[in-house]
């Protein structure tokens, strides 16, 4: 994967003409407009193209079993060459490798995600997104993706990943991200998911390593809802409500519980989808509170 991910480095760093995408206040981007500023401070040096290049060397190897993982050692790797970035205002940026049926795919769900309405919100999603409102939603999401490109992500049914040392505010897609079978609510769980990972501000919240064995109440391995891989041992799990997996799985239920206009399959979904994250979460004092928040 390591000369994969440094061309693509090198195609993100050096480019000048990605496509914008959506912003808060508006609609979408076609690509006429300029780089974010982000984007154009990203500048390709012989000394930072050999730092990376010892970063992707020295990364966590990717195990196949589940979907991208990266350390909180990659993650203060990463800071080290972009910086602790904050809040950004204005859009993100499409690379220009991203086929134009993904890039619609993206933008259908983002204004799925942005049409969602709500009558409340639990305080555990208050403090981490606001209300259930699709507007704040997006301007979540838009404040902590600058770009999104194309990347294997480490397994062949990845859908989206974070690639600290490739760009700690980058969101990559795969090919998976149009051919999965999964619910468009599940799919922007996955993209949610990676948006946190962008927080250079909180190490990217790297994810904790699951027990192992790793079962269910019913005595069952858990699997990747995803891969359908066994997760003992892989780091996948959270001991966090504030993590990737926690931030998803209370974004999703609050959607069930909450979303005033959407159906009953989405609110399904929603649900389903949450409960498997929750899963994920291994720390006894975690769990208690996000099942005070999300289950009473």
């Amino acid at each position: 994967m390591t000369t994969r991910v440094l061309a693509l480095l090198a195609a993100s760093l050096l480019s000048c003409a990605s496509s914008r995408a959506g912003e808060p206040s508006g609609g979408f981007f076609d690509g006429s407009g300029a780089l974010p500023a982000q984007l154009q401070n990203l500048k390709f040096t012989p000394s930072k193209a050999a730092r990376v290049a010892e970063l992707a060397a020295k990364a966590a190897p990717q195990t196949g079993k589940d979907l991208y993982t990266f350390t909180a050692e990659d993650a203060r790797a990463a800071a080290e060459v972009y910086g602790v970035l904050e809040k950004k205002t204005g859009g993100f940026a499409y690379d220009r490798n991203v086929p134009a049926k993904i890039k619609e795919q993206m933008n259908a769900d983002l204004e799925f995600i942005r049409g969602i309405q709500g009558t409340g919100a639990t305080p555990l999603h208050q403090g981490i997104f606001g209300p259930v409102d699709g507007p704040t939603y997006f301007g979540w999401f838009a404040s902590r993706v600058s770009a999104v490109g194309m990347n294997s992500c480490g397994d062949a049914k990845a859908v989206a990943c974070v690639i600290p040392y490739l760009n700690a505010s980058k969101m990559w897609l795969t090919q998976n991200f149009v051919k999965f079978n999964h619910p468009q609510v599940a799919r922007m769980m996955v993209v949610f998911h990676e948006a946190r990972h962008t927080e250079t501000r909180n190490g990217n919240w790297p994810h904790a390593t699951c027990p192992d064995p790793f079962r269910d109440a019913n005595g069952k391995d858990v699997r990747s809802i995803w891969t359908g891989a066994t997760l003992a041992g892989e780091g996948a799990c959270d001991k966090t409500p504030f993590g990737s997996y926690g931030a998803s799985t209370i974004m999703l239920k609050n959607i069930q519980k909450f979303c005033s206009n959407c159906g009953d399959k989405v609110r399904m979904d929603a649900g389903i989808y949450a409960d498997d994250q929750f899963g994920r979460i291994i720390d006894a004092v975690a769990r208690r509170k996000m099942q005070d928040d999300l289950y009473k």
